[in-house]
């Protein structure tokens, strides 16, 4: 016969007399049921005499979790490091250049100040493209700038001509000083920028199209279109020349 799990008993529906209410009702401390988590079976004599199953839980199966992430994570990483270095050895050239060899295993703040107005490289730097101090660390990317060698950040604002940002534009020894140009009428500005081009009618420059006005003219662009080519009257044709008769042919003697 089955019996019930939960009772040790048989089973509501082999016992149809039985009141299942009473059957499945827990039971008094000191005869709990089997332990589903255990061997099968009656519990343990130590869990009848407690009265209730421990919960407890196994230290070991938790700790070894972190313990084989580790293991597993130091097992890959060496071994793709070990790959690394076999495989990504760049190979040598013969033919290279042993100059250019040692000119290419140059630094990159060494490299860029090989660039500058007046050196090896006479062009302006690109922005963002500093030199660092790498004395102490060659391959770190967080040292400090040179304070030498670098190229000034321009900001939008620092193109507004002032007399702190742009000395040289207020310099009087080099000319006239751009406060003192800018105060001149069209008169004197015309007379100082003078254009090779020759001079143009203002009603010409105005409303004519052209590359000074970019096309467009203003108050409504007159374009001058240029002559078309008179087309010349067909000379008449002459008639054809009469074709001679032919001669008659002399009789032989």
């Amino acid at each position: 016969m089955a019996t019930d799990p939960l009772q040790g008993g048989p089973t509501p529906s082999q016992n149809p007399g039985a009141d299942p209410v009473k059957v499945l009702a827990p039971t008094q401390p000191g005869s709990p049921p089997a332990d589903d988590h255990d061997v099968s079976g009656p519990p343990s004599p130590a869990t009848i005499k407690r009265g209730y199953e421990e919960d407890v839980y196994d230290a070991k199966t938790i700790l070894s979790v972190p313990l084989l992430v580790i293991l597993f994570f130091v097992l890959a990483f060496g071994t793709v490091t070990v790959l690394f270095s076999i495989y990504s050895k760049p190979g040598v050239d013969p033919d290279a250049h042993p100059q250019a060899k040692a000119r290419n295993q140059a630094g990159v703040t060494e490299r860029l100040g090989r660039i500058g107005r007046g050196k090896e490289v006479d062009q302006p730097r690109l922005d963002q493209a500093d030199r660092l101090d790498t004395r102490h660390n060659p391959f770190s990317i967080t040292s400090n700038k040179l304070k030498d060698g670098n190229s000034r950040h321009v900001h939008p604002e620092d193109l507004i001509p002032s007399k702190e940002g742009t000395r040289e534009l207020y310099d009087t020894a080099r000319g006239t000083p751009l406060d003192k140009t800018l105060a001149l009428d069209n008169a004197a500005l015309k007379a100082m920028f003078q254009s090779s081009a020759p001079p143009l009618p203002d009603e010409a420059s105005r409303h004519v199209p052209s590359g000074a006005n970019a096309g467009r003219g203003a108050e409504g662009s007159l374009v001058t279109l240029p002559k078309a080519p008179e087309a010349k009257q067909p000379e008449p044709k002459k008639a054809p020349e009469p074709i001679p008769p032919p001669k008659p042919k002399e009789e032989k003697k």
